[in-house]
Formats: structure tokens, C-alpha cells, sequence
């Protein structure tokens, strides 16, 4: 393991120190460049509070452009994944002004948008509720693994909202403009296996054998190039903003580079070789 710190618990000391003092989430790299970002306030169901806002700014911030990083698993300890928004915050901000309000989400959108497009694939591990902000956390992910205890509600609408966190971009691209306002006016929560329906969720596994999933299919997308995966992701996350003629100018820049890559040199010397692949889903166990 490269580093933990703990801020659900004492630090656990590794070759590296970290700045940031975690206060409601544990972050850890292991030897193997998995990062691990597990949301630990269960007592109050790991609502979105000014300190999970900046535990998630200081992850975002070790982990986009770090070499050492290949997957990133997001998850929450307890019954929820994340409950969303901190509404008894609200009560004590019941005076704010509506400027106070949007400055505060394009704070968050400052992190939330570059976990969005981070140079790595990023898992959503949720093995119970993930209700608005919550919701909003996993749906930043490329995927979400779910357990059968797993509950997907926009829930913004039962107190008078509207769906923020990038609900409003990330769910319609998900399941289709007319399912994302039926989840959205509604309000209604959905189970695992309408989700998975829907396209929101990628795998479903039991409870207990959830988190192994996630971190197999995490080890084997280490094995895979980085740079490959941050190019193909970032111009996938934007097709639907772009024109095609964009897209081939994005596959014609990025295919330039990933020919002068490390990765690319030693899978064609491999293949060549006859030689085992670099990566090669197919045949590995994890």
C-alpha cells in the first residue's frame, strides 16, 4: 500500500504523508495503483457535508494526472452509499441568499466535473441507498457496481429542489430523456434491478461479495494503458456535444499520440514476439 490516511479512524503511517486531513473519508493507493475513496460517516449515512466536499476535492486533486493511479473505486460504509445533500446544513442556512447558493455549487462543480473526466476509470461501489448527492456521486462514475441493498433516488424534488450535482447532465446521457424526468419529477427511488434496467447500473452482486467484484474488475482495468483509457474517456464523455467531424479530429489527434506511447511499443514488440499480451481481458483471472 503506497498511503492511507484515515479520517474515520487513526492514520495508518505509509511512504507517503498527506497534506489534506481527511475528516469523512478514508483514501488509500495500494501497491498496485488502485485508489479507494470510501465515504465513512454511516451514523448519519455519509450525507454531503462541507467536509466530504473537501475530502473530495483533496482525492480529486491527488488523483487526476498521477501516474500511480490506475483505477479510482468510490464507496460509502454503511446502509448508504451517500444520502445526498446535508439537509439539516439547509436549515441552518435558511437565511441564505441565492447567490450563497450558486456559489456554492460551482465550488462543488469545481471537483465534481474533473472526477467526471479523471484520467482513470472510476468505479461506484454501491451496496445501498444513493439518494441526490449520492445518487449524483455515482453517476460521475464510468461504472456502478451495485449490491441487492441498492437504492437510486433524484430525491431533489421532496424538499423543492431541482437535481444539481450534474444530475441534470449525467442522468439523461444514462437512461434517455424521458426515464431521467420520470426519475427526476417523480422523485421516486428504484431498486437494483430497474437501474439495471435503465442502464445505471453495469453489474449487480450480492452484498458480501460486492466489493471483490469491484476490485477484480479494477485489477484487471490496471493492467490496462492509461493514457488509452484517458483519451478514449474524455472524448466519449463529450460525443454527445460533438459533431462527427469532431470526433474524428479527437480520434485522429488522440490516435497521433497513443502511436508514441511506451504501452503501445512494448504490446507491438510482444505481439510480434508472440509473446503474452499486456492486456488482454480475455485471458486474465484479475
Amino acid at each position: 500500500m503506497r498511503f492511507l490516511h484515515n479520517g474515520c479512524g487513526p492514520d495508518r503511517e505509509g511512504e507517503d504523508a498527506m497534506t489534506h486531513q481527511y475528516k469523512s473519508a478514508r483514501f488509500d493507493i495500494d501497491g498496485d495503483g488502485i485508489a479507494r475513496f470510501t465515504m465513512c460517516k454511516p451514523e448519519i449515512l455519509n450525507p454531503l457535508t462541507d467536509d466530504l466536499r473537501d475530502d473530495f476535492e483533496a482525492m480529486v486533486n491527488t488523483v487526476e494526472g498521477n501516474p500511480d493511479v490506475k483505477v479510482l473505486i468510490l464507496a460509502g460504509e454503511g446502509r448508504a452509499f451517500s444520502a445526498g445533500g446535508n439537509v439539516k446544513g439547509m436549515a441552518e442556512r435558511k437565511d441564505a441568499q441565492a447567490a450563497q447558493a450558486r456559489t456554492r455549487l460551482y465550488d462543488a462543480h469545481n471537483w465534481l466535473q474533473r472526477l467526471y473526466n479523471i484520467d482513470c476509470p472510476v468505479i461506484a461501489a454501491v451496496d445501498g441507498l444513493a439518494y441526490g448527492g449520492g445518487f449524483a456521486f455515482a453517476l460521475v462514475a464510468d461504472f456502478i457496481f451495485a449490491s441487492e441493498k441498492a437504492r437510486f433516488c433524484s430525491v431533489f424534488g421532496r424538499i423543492g429542489l431541482m437535481p444539481d450535482l450534474g444530475v441534470l447532465y449525467t442522468l439523461p446521457r444514462v437512461v434517455g430523456m424521458a426515464a431521467a424526468k420520470d426519475l427526476m419529477f417523480t422523485c421516486r427511488s428504484i431498486d437494483v434491478e430497474e437501474a439495471k434496467a435503465l442502464g445505471i447500473v453495469h453489474q449487480i452482486h450480492r452484498s458480501e461479495t460486492l466489493m471483490g467484484a469491484v476490485d477484480d474488475f479494477a485489477a484487471r482495468l490496471a493492467h490496462s494503458s492509461k493514457d488509452a483509457i484517458a483519451i478514449t474517456k474524455r472524448t466519449v464523455n463529450g460525443a454527445f456535444e460533438s459533431t462527427y467531424g469532431d470526433v474524428v479530429d479527437a480520434e485522429a489527434n488522440g490516435q497521433a499520440v497513443m502511436f508514441t506511447t511506451p504501452f503501445h511499443k512494448e504490446a507491438v514488440r510482444r505481439f510480434m514476439a508472440k509473446e503474452p499480451s499486456l492486456y488482454d481481458w480475455d485471458r486474465m483471472t484479475k
